[in-house]
């Protein structure tokens, strides 16, 4: 087992001649809460996205949980969590169908979906709105879903 989550070497992206992320190197120990801080622009949404294997970086290299983001992004992608700034489930869907949806679509066996859905509808207090659909959440109920999808397939490292 890798002793790093996350571990970059000289990480960069340029974006034409704009460097929006300039020689990161990290490491982050497993079990760790870690954050990016800084003002506008400074990459750090960059960075999550190169880590996320949304972007391809420039130059550099980086692992999540001893996997590399380049070449083994896919393997990555399945051991990740990620939960956008902005709203991305869908709905029109219920909170239960949002949650079934993202089990279904990170291959969560169908022997474990219920008990992970009931858990994760406990943990972010939605249990009795599961029929409500997406749409008609409030701002604060829908970050809780979103979060509940985003731990649906129980990920090793999770991005916020």
């Amino acid at each position: 087992m890798p002793d790093y989550a996350i571990e970059t070497n000289g990480l960069s992206k340029l974006f034409g001649e704009t460097l929006a992320v300039d020689s990161l190197d990290l490491r982050v120990p497993r079990g760790q809460i870690y954050g990016l801080v800084g003002p506008d622009g400074a990459g750090k949404t960059t960075a999550i996205r190169m880590l996320s294997g949304i972007y391809a970086p420039t130059s550099g290299d980086a692992t999540i949980v001893g996997l590399n983001v380049i070449t083994q992004s896919e393997k990555v992608k399945a051991r990740i969590g990620y939960m956008s700034q902005k709203f991305t489930l869908y709905g029109d869907l219920s909170v239960r169908e949002n949650l079934n949806f993202f089990a279904e679509m990170h291959g969560v066996p169908l022997t474990e979906r219920d008990a992970r859905a009931v858990r994760l509808l406990e943990f972010s207090r939605l249990t009795e709105h599961q029929t409500r659909r997406a749409e008609n959440l409030s701002g604060g109920m829908k970050q809780k879903l979103a979060l509940a999808c985003t731990l649906i397939h129980t990920p090793e490292v999770l991005f916020l």
